[in-house]
This record gives structure tokens, C-alpha cells and sequence, in this order.
């Protein structure tokens, strides 16, 4: 049996993140990231995994809301196979794998981490006090869903969102379209949410990624002197 090992994090709805071994990887909200997490639980440079001795680890880098492993909040820990990582709402699962067919091997362990989310769902609804929107577009983006988002804001905040396969298609609230409508909704912290498969507009008025959107929306948080 050889030595060469793939070391990779598993993420749901998504191709794996390959590690190069003794390359740094530094996980944030901020665009130069090397993984950006569009979210405001997400510091902007809130953890790195680094190498030593060849093995991987990772480490807090002072982030407001902490790094999870396995359900522990850490500041500095050595990655074993499978052990879980939570950054906000950012989950993955690491992976160390060796010979042919790893690829395989990784995408059925991101099924299996997929029972261990439950906004997974096909249809889903609850509390935006509760479900953090940034968290649930986020969700939907990863996951590559489609279908509608509807929000009712007890702020008058109210708006749907269009998503097919992941990719935002179609936003407006009583006052914006697009984008803008996107960026609005994300500031809703009270009322309810509902999301169901069925697509409710043929049309198309968002022009960007859903990633990119949210990183705008964080963007004007902070100058508004949100998130932290």
C-alpha cells in the first residue's frame, strides 16, 4: 500500500476542498479568505488550518463566535479522519484518504453529513429569530435547491426568493428587486420564513451569485456597524 494520501474538507452540496499539504488555508467572511463564508456569525479571518509534523490542524484565530470540532469548541486542534468542523454555519467534514476512488469515498460521506443538517429538507418554514437568513440562503446555495423562499417580516420586510439549483434567479419585496431585494431580506431578524420545491416565477432580475450577494449584504452590515 502506498503513502500517498488525499486530504480534503467534504461540504454538502459541493465539490471537496482539497488541503495541500504544508499550504495554510484560512476560512472567513472577508473576500480574500481563502475560503469565504458569507455569513455575520463568520469573523473575518476566523480560522486557518495550518500543517505540523504533516498532519493538519486548525486553530481559532479569535473569532467572536468560536470554531467547533466534533461539537467542541476549540482553539487549536489536530484533524483526524472524519472529525467534523463548524465555522458559523459553514459545516465540512475532513478527510484523509489514500489510492483510487476517494472522490467516491468523499461524496458519500457528504450524503452522510447531510442528516446531520436539518434545513436539508425539501420544504422547510420557522422563525427568523430562530433561522438566521444569511445561514438559509447560504444552505440552499450549497445544497444546489430549488425552489421558493417566502419571508414575512414583522417589520414589513416581506419578499420571496427564486433559487434553481442552488443559483438565486428571481428576488422582490414590496420595495426592491434583484439583488437589492436579496440584500434586503437578509436584514430581517423577526417574523417567519417558508420555503417549498415549487418555482413561482419564470422571469430572471438577480444578476449575481448568491455568495457574492451575501457578501455584499455583509459588507454594508458592517459600515452600518452591524456585525462584528
Amino acid at each position: 500500500m502506498g503513502d500517498w494520501k488525499r486530504h480534503m474538507l467534504v461540504r454538502v452540496g459541493a465539490p471537496p476542498v482539497d488541503l495541500k499539504p504544508g499550504a495554510s488555508l484560512v476560512i472567513g467572511r472577508s473576500e480574500e479568505a481563502d475560503l469565504s463564508v458569507p455569513s455575520n456569525r463568520v469573523s473575518r479571518r476566523h480560522a486557518e488550518l495550518y500543517w505540523k509534523d504533516g498532519r493538519p490542524w486548525i486553530k481559532d484565530l479569535g473569532s467572536q463566535n468560536g470554531t467547533q470540532v466534533n461539537g467542541k469548541r476549540i482553539q487549536d486542534h489536530r484533524l483526524e479522519d472524519n472529525d467534523e468542523v463548524s465555522v458559523g454555519p459553514f459545516l465540512c467534514t475532513y478527510r484523509c484518504m489514500s489510492g483510487v476512488g476517494s472522490v467516491g469515498k468523499a461524496a458519500a460521506a457528504a450524503d452522510t453529513n447531510a442528516l446531520t443538517q436539518p434545513m436539508l429538507a425539501d420544504a422547510m418554514a420557522g422563525r427568523l429569530d430562530l433561522v438566521n437568513l444569511f445561514e438559509l440562503l447560504q444552505t440552499l446555495e450549497f445544497n444546489q435547491k430549488t425552489g421558493t423562499l417566502e419571508v414575512f417580516g414583522t417589520d414589513g420586510h416581506d419578499g420571496r426568493v427564486v433559487v434553481k439549483d442552488g443559483t438565486p434567479i428571481f428576488a422582490r419585496t414590496e420595495s426592491r428587486t434583484g439583488d437589492e431585494a436579496i440584500i434586503e431580506l437578509v436584514g430581517c431578524k423577526e417574523g417567519q420564513f417558508s420555503f417549498s420545491p415549487a418555482l413561482d416565477e419564470d422571469e430572471r432580475n438577480v444578476q449575481r451569485p448568491m455568495t457574492s450577494i451575501l457578501l455584499e449584504a455583509g459588507r454594508r452590515m458592517d459600515e452600518a456597524g452591524g456585525a462584528g
